[in-house]
């Protein structure tokens, strides 16, 4: 039960903080602010001390939850929710408010129980998300290690922080996936929360509930480690302060910039696409602190870049100091080529991810036309400066029980055409225009997406990057919706996102809770192995021959696509004793780590070794290290097991 530590934390926080129950929502919002701040404070001071195990995380936890309880009684709070206190209003909820979140909460009950019992498993987790995890959790601390895969170390890492506590808190990866799924849960809470600032009445901001909890690839990424639903979250919080900020009184703004200055921090600590999501919300408030506060906008401008660097900075040190810069390796997602032909390419190509459906002339069609209009802009549809994956297509959509949802590229048509509709709507009405705010969000939402398209190349997999923009959009969608005379319309097509999110909820491709293959009747091991099912038994093999061998100290030569994860996992399984495991003979620039302490003190009695084309044509037999020659010992087509002399 220590893994209840840290959300003890969160609920008792949010105690102290709730002191009128009509405001639950803001106080959890602020209770999970510094819940992230206090993960990295940990996190960053027991790796520096090279502490990083159970004993001192649950000391830590442990000791702060008494020091919460403490305040709690000393102050004699009282939690003051109540149902009665919150549900009495001068207009009962009707019965369609009801279904509705109802239906929201069958989806994040669903995608809840998935999380839990399905293991980390999409092509990132056991590639970078879950090894690298694994990794501190060895070494005792978060530092760079050398490493075949070098994202494993320069990418923000504050959802695997989060990961890494959980984990070695429960012995297990059982509640990897439920950072994701806690953030999914708080996005819902937070966009409703946003709305009401907008000016929705209770109908919008559950519509706006709705259209979050029914995005595809928000159900999709909710049941799995990705942090693109992480990075969602903290930017919704910066997107709330940064409205309440607009709103309020002067006085107000320098607690307000602490609050911002925390949210920016952990969403760039979060992801590195952060930086789009954030800078058009940075502009919008500096253009009205500009206005009110003149040349003193220094000052919260002061708080808001020491708290967001205070909080980055030890991951910027490490990747400086390896890197020689602070963002890690040099970025080859960015456009190589700028201008606006540049970004209506990226436009049109990043929304075909998202109009994609199994109807092949559709797709067919939509491409072609596409491809047109590129040849009016005087560009190649797949030119390599702009496309990551050096070639261009629609892909199908739409989420069936014969076509499971795919979390990498799956698209959000339904409310992509919601968005168009709500934007027409909001154009033709006057009334909605006048609206305090609601242009200025809108426009900010947008920016958002035309920032990204301005500077990332397209590849296929960019709609899960789209996922905190369709987040954001979807406060505005509930004020919209709100707005409509005929409300019986707007219900009808909070319905229909309800049924249609079904599919997606039963049918993903790598978690499926329907078919044979269901996550209930499937072996744990054999689902970590969903992307790449040829490779369990040759994992298994490999294990299993070194555990005969009892060699404890494994060498990876991974290439770079290690897919290591399962390896660790497999070892668990399959063995009590402790084993180490370090990539070697590394050919990046995390190659100069192999030479410092401990990894210089590192003999491996037994090498893994993946197989890439070159080596299977060379058929090498031998592997060297440390002038020690491993022996070819066990062989598949896609493992190699070197035995030393």
């Amino acid at each position: 039960m220590t893994i209840l530590l840290p959300i003890n934390f969160l609920i008792i926080t949010f105690i102290l903080i709730n002191r009128n129950p009509n405001y639950w929502r803001e106080s959890l919002i602020l209770a999970s602010v510094i819940w992230g701040i206090l993960l990295v404070v940990i996190t960053e001071f027991l790796s520096f001390l090279k502490l990083i195990n159970f004993n001192w995380l649950l000391s830590s936890w442990l000791v702060i939850c008494m020091i919460l309880t403490y305040i709690y009684f000393c102050l004699n709070y009282k939690l003051k929710i109540n149902t009665s206190s919150i549900l009495k209003r001068n207009n009962p909820i009707q019965p369609s408010t009801i279904i509705l979140l109802s239906g929201v909460s069958l989806i994040v009950l669903i995608v809840g129980l998935i999380a839990i019992i399905a293991p980390p498993n999409n092509w990132d987790s056991m590639d970078y998300h879950m090894s690298r995890v694994a990794y501190w959790i060895q070494n005792h601390s978060v530092a760079h290690y050398p490493t075949s895969y070098t994202p494993q170390l320069y990418q923000n890492p504050w959802s695997e922080f989060a990961i890494l506590h959980f984990q070695i808190l429960s012995g297990s990866d059982f509640f990897a996936n439920l950072v994701q799924w806690l953030s999914m849960v708080g996005c819902i809470i937070a966009a409703s929360l946003i709305a009401k600032q907008l000016g929705a009445n209770l109908k919008g901001q559950v519509f706006s509930a709705v259209v979050t909890a029914t995005i595809p690839m928000g159900i999709l990424q909710a049941s799995s480690t990705q942090n693109d639903y992480v990075l969602a979250f903290w930017v919704l919080c910066l997107a709330y302060y940064v409205l309440l900020t607009v709103q309020v009184e002067k006085k107000e703004i320098w607690t307000n910039s602490f609050k911002i200055g925390s949210s920016v921090g952990l969403a760039i600590l979060t992801k590195g696409t952060a930086y789009f999501y954030v800078f058009p919300f940075l502009v919008w408030l500096s253009l009205i602190l500009l206005k009110r506060l003149r040349w003193q906008i220094w000052k919260p401008a002061f708080i808001i870049g020491s708290i967001s660097l205070l909080l980055n900075i030890s991951h910027y040190l490490r990747n400086y100091n390896l890197f020689a810069s602070p963002l890690g390796e040099p970025n080859s997602y960015r456009n190589e080529v700028l201008g606006i032909n540049i970004l209506c390419s990226n436009i049109l190509r990043n929304l075909a991810l998202h109009i994609g459906t199994p109807i092949g002339l559709w797709n067919g069609i939509v491409n072609k036309l596409i491809q047109i209009i590129h040849t009016f802009i005087g560009l190649d549809v797949a030119d390599p400066r702009i496309t990551f994956s050096k070639t261009f297509f629609v892909p199908g959509g739409w989420s069936t029980l014969g076509i499971p949802g795919n979390e990498n590229s799956a698209g959000n048509l339904v409310h992509l055409a919601l968005i168009i509709l709500c934007i027409g709507i909001f154009i033709l009405k006057k009334n909605l225009r006048k609206q305090n705010y609601l242009s200025a969000y809108l426009i900010t939402v947008i920016s958002t997406f035309l920032l990204f398209c301005f500077l990332v190349k397209w590849q296929a997999w960019n709609s899960r990057l789209h996922l905190p923009f369709f987040v954001l959009m979807s406060p505005f969608l509930g004020v919209v919706l709100s707005k409509i005379k005929k409300q019986k319309i707007a219900f009808i097509i909070a319905i229909i996102l309800l049924i249609s999110s079904t599919s997606w909820v039963l049918s993903n491709r790598y978690r499926p809770i329907i078919g044979s293959n269901n996550i209930f009747q499937t072996n744990r091991i054999e689902q970590y192995f969903s992307n790449r099912p040829y490779l369990q038994r040759t994992y298994t093999r490999a294990v299993e021959f070194l555990n005969a061998k009892k060699c404890s100290n494994i060498g990876l030569s991974m290439g770079n696509d290690p897919w290591d994860y399962p390896l660790w996992v497999m070892w668990q399984h399959k063995k009590q004793e402790m084993v180490k495991i370090q990539h070697i003979n590394v050919t990046n620039v995390s190659a100069v780590l192999e030479k410092e302490y401990p990894y210089q003190e590192f003999e491996p009695c037994g090498i893994i070794a993946m197989e890439t084309k070159r080596s299977k044509q060379e058929k090498r037999q031998e592997i060297n290290f440390k002038n020690k020659a491993y022996i070819r010992e066990l062989d598949s087509p896609e493992l190699g097991v070197f035995i030393k002399k």
